[in-house]
């Protein structure tokens, strides 16, 4: 276990034996693999709810059941703040909207997002993210190799977001470091200067959108109507942000764990290139087999919850991998089979806050594998490489090679 001065004092509540030492931003041990990780926790762990007392303390919920629950029951379940630890980036995202409100107020919030993330606003930007990911790939090709998670991974889904935004690409270093201190920190500045260098980008930019008559996400915001008032500009500046954090992230990662788990199974990229019908399938089956999110949601009223009484103000983390990998949701969980039939998961979350990017980010998924297998029908890890993941509240990988003949 970590040092003693950076962990938790175990509360009164929390029983001996649901005590357990696992730190989500690195929770690597036996493994290096992310999902690995998650599973080989929840087998090795016979209650369905367990306390850590690492990033200030608080609950996971390991169970599929539990897990749904947390994500559903917003009577007991507050996303107020979905992150730990919760005094510093739980409380900075808890200004981000709509994430942090409650069913009864974020409705109006969720629809300027709904506006230009559904499939009816995503649709037509289809042929430009097409061209885009085609140029990627035609840009290493005739190399025979490339670090996928740079070259490709980090340039896709990130564009195509600057492009719904409407910002120069030359700002995404600036903004995908500001984003990534909530999900996966490295300790360059707190959640605190993360929020406040998102306000200080975002206010500018806002003011000089607001009744531009421009059409890109960011005008959409500083022009929307709340209940039939103007939006107030900490309210669009929060909402900018939470757009920016779910923009500038979790694709990327989705991505880096997509296609190193295809170059570990030459029999499905045959089975692309002879009948592409079924990438659909094979996009479903590696969202069901890599969710990446690990979302937290605060305790509203003392309730009890597998035995165990949760106070009010706890926090109870819901891992969405342990949501898919595990038998009661999906039989032979760990096989990557795209043959599955009722697939089961919550990559992007359920009910009222289940992530408005869905629709571009299945399209972003299915349209990488669509051109690259008509370039690169076949390829593989590089040999003598390291394959390193990163923990967090959304997993990624390393930066990794995949070459080819």
């Amino acid at each position: 276990m970590a040092d003693t001065a950076t962990l938790a004092r175990i509360p009164d509540n929390v029983p001996a034996d649901r005590v357990i030492d696992f730190d989500m931003f690195n929770p690597f041990t036996r493994e290096t693999d992310f999902h690995k990780a998650w599973v080989g926790l929840r087998m090795d762990t016979p209650q369905d709810l367990v306390w850590t007392p690492h990033n200030e303390g608080h609950w996971l919920a390991l169970s599929p059941d539990l897990i749904a629950q947390v994500f559903g029951d917003a009577e007991r379940f507050s996303s107020r703040i979905v992150m730990v630890p919760k005094s510093t980036a739980g409380e900075t995202y808890s200004n981000f909207i709509p994430l942090s409100l409650p069913p009864t107020t974020h409705r109006p919030y969720r629809k300027l997002l709904n506006d230009k993330l559904y499939s009816a606003a995503i649709n037509p930007s289809e042929p430009d993210v097409r061209a885009l990911c085609a140029e990627l790939i035609d840009a290493f090709a005739d190399k025979k190799r490339c670090d996928f998670v740079t070259e490709f991974a980090q340039q896709l889904p990130l564009r195509v977001f600057m492009r719904l935004v409407d910002l120069p690409v030359s700002d995404l270093p600036r903004l995908k470091q500001i984003a990534s201190q909530f999900t996966q920190p490295d300790g360059s500045m707190t959640p605190e200067e993360a929020g406040e260098a998102f306000k200080d980008y975002l206010l500018p930019v806002l003011d000089a959108r607001r009744g531009s008559g421009r059409k890109d996400l960011l005008t959409h915001i500083a022009d929307g109507m709340i209940r039939g008032r103007a939006i107030t500009e900490a309210e669009a500046i929060n909402l900018a942000s939470q757009a920016m954090v779910g923009g500038l992230d979790t694709v990327v990662n989705l991505m880096g764990f997509a296609m190193q788990m295809l170059a570990r199974h030459p029999e499905v990229q045959a089975r692309i290139v002879a009948k592409p019908a079924i990438i659909p399938a094979v996009v479903s089956e590696l969202l069901r087999r890599l969710p990446v999110v690990s979302d937290a949601r605060e305790i509203i009223a003392d309730t009890v919850v597998d035995g165990c009484t949760l106070k009010a103000g706890d926090m109870i983390v819901a891992p969405t991998a342990v949501y898919s990998l595990d038998p009661k949701t999906n039989p032979d969980w760990m096989t990557f089979d795209i043959d599955r039939k009722g697939v089961h998961y919550l990559t992007f979350g359920t009910g009222y806050h289940t992530c408005p990017g869905q629709f571009l980010a299945r399209m972003e998924m299915r349209v990488l594998l669509e051109e690259w297998f008509k370039r690169i029908p076949a390829f593989r890890l590089a040999p003598d490489q390291e394959i390193r993941h990163i923990g967090g509240v959304v997993g990624g990988t390393r930066p990794y090679i995949l070459e080819w003949d």
